[in-house]
């Protein structure tokens, strides 16, 4: 997710001086965030949220996948930001995975991912706001 997070740039057309001083600080603290974690790759729907599920007759499906392997933990942010599911998936959820040590400080970290991601795209202040405060939580971490 953020290898090789030396090329992230946050764009001069942003107004972001202070977003690339943030992530100057929040980036060597990223490893701490993982020790002591015995990560298995799992195949990511890699963006799911209420949007891109449905219920059918034969079950649930899920579509409009960005499939990638990573940590198991990575899919519950966006579900959480942009269209919860209801707290039974959650309680179900972590019934078969439970929360490791430092999961939500990992939720904010994933969670910043999909801020920075939607800012880059979207430019939008709508995204600047929560980036910096992310960064800025991570960082008193």
């Amino acid at each position: 997710m953020f290898a090789n997070s030396h090329s992230w740039h946050f764009h001069d057309q942003y107004h972001n001086s202070e977003a690339r001083d943030l992530w100057a600080k929040l980036e060597p603290k990223i490893p701490s965030f993982f020790e002591g974690l015995n990560i298995k790759p799992a195949l990511l729907h890699g963006d799911l949220w209420r949007g891109n599920a449905a219920q059918t007759d034969s079950g649930p499906v899920v579509f409009d996948a960005g499939s990638c392997y990573g940590h198991s933990e990575f899919d519950l942010v966006i579900l959480t930001e942009f269209g919860a599911f209801p707290p039974e998936f959650y309680r179900s959820y972590h019934a078969i995975i439970s929360k490791e040590f430092g999961f939500d400080t990992r939720q904010d970290l994933y969670r910043l991912f999909h801020y920075l991601n939607h800012w880059n795209h979207f430019g939008s202040a709508e995204y600047r706001s929560p980036s910096i405060s992310i960064m800025r939580n991570l960082i008193r971490k």
